[in-house]
């Protein structure tokens, strides 16, 4: 796989002496060059878009994390909401209205001032098809969930706004960015290449494979003391750690249960634990012909060595799954298991349905992450074992797998599947709702789909999770995909990084306003 070559930070010998004939005569020191001070985040795949209301992919996420703010964001643990544009809100004895008071030093990178207005617009745009900045294409990514969440989104003043739900679910305040309607009016009402928020950082270019952001002076959260913020699409991991050790990235995250001994020994790296809420499974297309058979499905589950897989290839930081939700979910039930490993059954299952032998799937996934590389090598060994060929279709990058997904070529793909907050619909419904345009495998279930819409309707807590109970043994019983393990998640970043707290997904928790380059 050819590499990218990275940029490589240079000293500036003359510059330097400079400086330091100037301390010795002046005394103190004097800061970093401004080469020296930027913070270079490694992205595995390119962002489809920096519009929040168009792009819901990890690498946009990344991104728009330092471009915009939400109302609230959440805390480090992903367990509460924590003040961001909103300084405070009240909630109305219901549980169903948030009133939010906003800062009054919040201004977007436009120069143009927050205000409740913008808002209701940010909201509005991405559900409403009667708002002004509302398109259907792109699509929005988020627009099932606020359709089915807000009720309505009402100006009460200048700096204050009121936004009443249909079910409670407030953790939802922290994925809608806000951004400028006179950005929306300039351009058209699409910010792909021209977002406009509040974050520290703006955008400064994005050109190839890098996309450089500068500092925002007027941030209300105070001006980032490093001089850039760069991130460098690299579809090979391996590189961008070899990177990280060279110093020429700053942040990787995702790092392979294989490079964690050799990172943690390196002195110019630091290692962070982050993240848990997450799923990695082998998807089935169910519309494909041997799929539709539910036999031949769970002869796929109990031929696949679940514990083997996370334990040799997991090195200690996956755990074999055994349903759709991990451990830390809320709705999770200790006593749902998928079909346990049990080849001569797989076999027999096979035998009746017709296809004990001829049978080959083929199997999708991104081939330029190691682990996946390795996970899908066990799993052909497996099937082999029982008598089903594995056709395996690795791709350079996340834009080709997608790209070859929509083809619909395929028979299996192995995906994988991470939240901030362990609410189960963050699970359940993207990947499991029939109407979803994140369930690759075409799954469908009316009863499915019911009682997710039933568990978005206000209720106590306790009725609401026993139907995402009752949903994950219905999508057990159905056998979808072969939920394979939950991984606890490492990010490694430069040791020369002072003042560095990541969140649940492994991001700056302050948007890297405080940090430092030493």
């Amino acid at each position: 796989m050819s590499r990218l070559p990275l940029k490589r930070r240079v000293a500036y010998p003359l510059a330097a002496c400079l400086v330091a004939l100037l301390a010795g005569i002046f005394g103190g020191s004097s800061p970093a060059p401004a080469a020296e001070r930027e913070f270079v985040q490694h992205l595995i795949g390119e962002p489809v878009s920096l519009d929040p209301a168009k792009a819901s992919d990890v690498f946009a996420d990344q991104v728009m994390w330092l471009l915009y703010d939400r109302l609230t964001q959440l805390s480090a643990d992903g367990s509460r909401m924590e003040p961001a544009l909103a300084e405070r809100w009240e909630q109305s004895a219901d549980g169903l209205t948030y009133t939010f008071t906003l800062r009054r030093n919040a201004v977007f990178h436009d120069g143009t001032p927050v205000d409740a207005n913008a808002v209701k617009i940010s909201y509005e745009r991405q559900y409403l098809a009667a708002s002004p900045f509302y398109s259907a294409a792109p699509p929005n990514a988020y627009e099932r969930v606020l359709q089915g969440l807000i009720k309505e989104v009402r100006v009460v003043d200048s700096h204050t706004v009121a936004i009443t739900l249909h079910y409670q679910r407030p953790h939802q305040f922290a994925i809608v960015s806000i951004v400028s309607p006179q950005a929306l009016k300039r351009f058209g009402g699409h910010l792909t290449r021209t977002p406009v928020g509040t974050g520290p950082f703006r955008l400064d270019r994005w050109e190839g494979e890098r996309i450089v952001l500068t500092p925002f002076a007027e941030s209300w959260r105070g001006r980032p003391k490093i001089s850039h913020a760069v991130f460098v699409i690299l579809s090979d991991s391996q590189a961008a750690l070899e990177g990280l050790e060279r110093g020429e990235f700053d942040l990787v995250r995702d790092v392979p249960a294989q490079r964690l001994e050799r990172l943690a020994a390196s002195p110019s790296v630091r290692l962070v634990k982050t993240g848990g809420l997450n799923l990695r499974f082998l998807g089935m297309h169910m519309e494909r012909a041997p799929l539709k058979d539910r036999r031949v499905r769970e002869a796929i589950v109990r031929a696949i060595d679940l514990d083997r897989l996370a334990t040799h290839h997991g090195r200690g930081t996956m755990l074999a799954a055994r349903g759709p939700l991990p451990p830390g979910s809320q709705g999770y039930d200790p006593q749902l298991r998928q079909p346990t490993y049990d080849p001569e059954r797989s076999r027999s299952l096979l035998q009746e349905a017709g296809v004990a032998t001829g049978l080959t799937l083929r199997l999708l996934y991104n081939a330029s992450l190691e682990y996946w590389s390795e996970a899908v090598q066990a799993i052909r060994a497996d099937l082999r074992k029982v008598g089903i060929g594995v056709e395996l279709l690795g791709v350079r990058d996340w834009k080709t797998f997608h790209e070859e997904r929509k083809k619909a070529a395929h028979d299996l793909y192995l995906f994988g599947w991470a939240v901030s907050t362990p609410d189960p619909e963050r699970f359940l419904l993207p990947l499991f709702h029939s109407q979803s345009s994140d369930n690759f495998g075409r799954y469908g279930n009316p009863k499915v789909d019911d009682l997710l819409t039933q568990a978005r309707q206000p209720m106590e807590d306790a009725r609401r999770l026993r139907l995402y109970r009752e949903v994950t043994r219905l999508i057990g019983a159905d056998i979808p995909a072969v939920f394979l393990f939950h991984t606890i998640t490492f990010t490694a970043h430069s040791a020369r990084v002072a003042g560095l707290t990541l969140n649940h997904y492994g991001w700056p928790l302050d948007k890297l306003t405080t940090v430092e380059m030493r």
